[in-house]
């Protein structure tokens, strides 16, 4: 009884007499030393052992044994054949007739057992077409038009592509291909594989070179021409886009400087509200010229390239690159000022008490209008009238309104939260103190202003205000339309029908429950 040894053939297990597994083995040896030498031979004998452990799963099943023996390896030998058969073949191919052996090859690869795989080496989108024609044995270019003419009339042509696309598996390997192209997977044709890839490449490297060689220097002219044209043309639209950008920032420059040196409203010049007016000065004048300098280097360099004129001065060019790096800095420097400005935030609570009222009606009076009164003539006189002291306090209207329910027998207050934020939670508590806001008892109303007012002095540090009116259960209340942008909690237009028939529709009635305001 001859010795079993287990081997492991592309990851699956057999069992082989001794003397079978000596002849395998110098077998595989044979094979290593003559492919081991070339680019792909990884591959190559992946793909060898792959075949064998195939035809060894094969002669298992249809022999229905367990043990692999002399003969079975012989007989695998004899189908994939010996490294010294196709060497004597290549000598005989020297010196014999080649259009023989290639009609041999082309009619053995076509009456060959084949697959239908895509084909990765000649693809324009997935291999589909390219697969089709070694499975079918014609030119590729028949099935591309076929294809073509499939997608322009109907458009079947498309999912078709794609459904052979999911259908057909890619030939990533070597066998694959193979397999693709009918041919038997025996070491002569795995040799023939390895030599067809290097003779297409080089055959592919030498045309791509004679091209190049011969197209580069027509279609060269060709490019610079069109390239120097779209790049005078270009040149010519940002020179007069960076001397419009010059200009404007310029005007923009004095516009900021007159504003800061003269009106010192936050409203018509935001950064104000952010930061000092010594510090808004400089952090103008340091962004727009972080700005205008690399317009005014782009001016120079489109001009040059235009019209070339002589380079910049180099101190002008570097006294440029000094003031843009310091504005630069000066940006940055303010910047993180006003950031450390907003680190710390702090809420100021105030409770204030109501006028106990049968129905509560709740307005709000716009600080921006603008009243007219009538003379005695019949005329008007419109007199600009801010309902404010000084029109620059009132930078914010970040006002909300909220209602909230006490025991039917409590007394009404209203809460007021003022909110700022600083550098510290001190800086912070002073801002939030400083703002004034409250609501105003007129007769029979409740008004609420539409903005809150800062000092002429006081800086924009996330101040808010958030009111709270506490009121009995049963109460009453009228909103007016005005106040719908403040209110949180409810929406003004829940009660939207009741607001129809009130004062056409500027007003909604609501009563106050367990659950909150409701329609009333």
């Amino acid at each position: 009884m001859n010795k079993t040894i287990i081997i492991n053939i592309n990851s699956i297990v057999f069992h082989i007499e001794e003397d079978a597994y000596e002849i395998l083995r110098h077998y595989m040896i044979d094979i290593k030393k003559h492919f081991g030498r070339t680019t792909d031979s990884d591959e190559i004998l992946q793909d060898i052992e792959n075949r064998i452990a195939e035809m060894f799963s094969e002669r298992i099943q249809a022999g229905k044994k367990e043990v692999i023996s002399s003969l079975d390896v012989e007989e695998v030998i004899a189908q994939m054949g010996r490294v010294s058969d196709f060497e004597e073949v290549d000598d005989f191919s020297d010196t014999g007739d080649t259009d023989n052996k290639q009609q041999k090859e082309e009619k053995s690869s076509f009456l060959g057992h084949k697959k239908m795989m895509r084909n990765p080496d000649d693809m324009i989108i997935g291999g589909v077409c390219s697969g089709l024609a070694y499975y079918l044995g014609i030119q590729v270019k028949w099935i591309r038009i076929l294809f073509v003419l499939f997608f322009l009339f109907g458009g079947s042509g498309v999912l078709l592509y794609v459904v052979l696309w999911v259908l057909m598996p890619l030939a990533s390997s070597r066998a694959d291909r193979m397999a693709m192209r009918g041919e038997e997977p025996n070491l002569q044709n795995f040799k023939k594989s390895l030599e067809d890839g290097v003779e297409q490449y080089k055959e592919g490297f030498n045309q791509a070179k004679g091209f190049m060689s011969k197209g580069v220097q027509a279609v060269g002219d060709a490019v610079s021409i069109i390239f120097r044209f779209i790049g005078k043309f270009f040149a010519l639209l940002l020179l007069v886009f960076s001397g419009v950008a010059i200009l404007g920032l310029i005007f923009l420059l004095v516009a900021f400087s007159l504003g800061v040196m003269g009106y010192q409203d936050n409203i018509v010049f935001p950064p104000l509200a952010y930061l000092s007016k010594e510090q808004g000065l400089i952090a103008l004048l340091a962004g727009v010229l972080a700005l205008i300098i690399p317009f005014i280097a782009l001016f120079h360099l489109f001009l040059r390239i235009l019209f070339r004129t002589a380079p910049m001065n180099t101190y002008i060019s570097l006294s440029l690159w000094a003031t843009w790096i310091v504005s630069i800095i000066m940006v940055v420097v303010y910047s993180l000022v006003g950031v450390q400005d907003f680190k710390e935030i702090s809420t100021i609570k105030v409770e204030k008490p109501l006028q106990a009222q049968t129905i509560y009606r709740f307005a709000e009076r716009d600080l921006r209008v603008i009243e007219a009164s009538t003379l005695e003539n019949g005329q008007k006189d419109y007199q600009v009238n801010t309902n404010a002291e000084n029109f620059s306090s009132l930078i914010r209207e970040e006002i909300t309104v909220r209602f909230e329910q006490l025991d039917s027998l409590a007394s009404p207050y209203i809460q007021y939260n003022y909110t700022a934020q600083g550098k510290t939670y001190q800086h912070a508590a002073e801002r939030a103190a400083k703002i004034d806001y409250e609501i105003k008892e007129g007769k029979n109303k409740l008004i609420f202003d539409s903005h809150f007012k800062l000092g002429p002095t006081d800086l924009y540090r996330g101040q808010k205000v958030a009111v709270v009116v506490f009121l009995p259960l049963g109460s009453k209340v009228i909103i007016a339309e005005a106040l719908q942008d403040k209110l949180r909690g409810i929406s003004y237009w829940s009660c939207h029908d009741q607001a129809d028939k009130n004062e056409n529709g500027k007003e909604t009635s609501w009563i106050m429950q367990k659950s909150g305001l409701a329609c009333n």
